[in-house]
């Protein structure tokens, strides 16, 4: 390995330790709590090191952000790729959405300005974006078997992530009765609501 090489890894290195720092006091904390000076002693840097790698702690927060979205399509898509029908991939597509939230709360938060998160509207839409393609091909693709036209896709993509983000953010927040199993069902009847009302629609 160069020096060039090892230079780069190890740059990467300090960088994913920032942002898993920056993980750690959230989840202990809050996202208010962290800060770049608590990052810089979790990690044992002095505070100006760290903007060598972040300018802000925004730009950390952006970091997170964009890793959330990947991570969140990345499941989404190995959901909508194992199901049997577009249907079903729907259904599937529904609780991987809520499986990746409870599984990585912090970055779900930072991904959609909770808990006390506000990043730039444009920014979260682009990556979110991302993630309503791969819905609206699957709305398409149902409304095609259905002999129907491909009509109002992307509204119908946003009611179904209306329902289900607001599910979410009500089971991380404690606010729902039942808890994760609460939202699982919740989350699959929506989908079945929507599945009926395009039938007959």
């Amino acid at each position: 390995m160069g020096i060039t090489e090892r230079k780069e890894r190890q740059r990467r290195a300090v960088a994913e330790g920032i942002l898993a720092a920056a993980r750690e006091i959230a989840a202990a904390e809050g996202w208010p709590a962290v800060t770049i000076r608590k990052i810089a002693a979790r990690i044992e840097y002095s505070p100006p090191a760290i903007y060598e790698y972040f300018d802000s702690k925004e730009a950390i927060l952006l970091a997170l952000m964009r890793r959330g979205y990947a991570e969140q399509l990345a499941a989404i898509e190995r959901a909508a790729r194992a199901a049997s029908s577009p249907e079903a991939a729907l259904g599937a597509i529904g609780q991987a959405y809520l499986d990746f939230a409870v599984g990585a709360p912090d970055l779900y938060q930072v991904m959609y300005d909770l808990g006390g998160v506000a990043l730039p509207a444009a920014e979260t839409r682009n990556e979110g974006e991302k993630i309503a393609a791969v819905v609206g091909a699957t709305v398409a693709a149902i409304l095609r078997g259905q002999g129907r036209g491909e009509e109002d896709i992307m509204g119908k993509v946003t009611l179904m992530w209306g329902t289900i983000h607001g599910l979410t953010a009500l089971l991380l927040a404690g606010r729902l009765p039942g808890g994760r199993e609460e939202a699982a069902r919740l989350t699959e009847q929506a989908v079945c609501n929507a599945l009926a009302a395009w039938r007959g629609g």
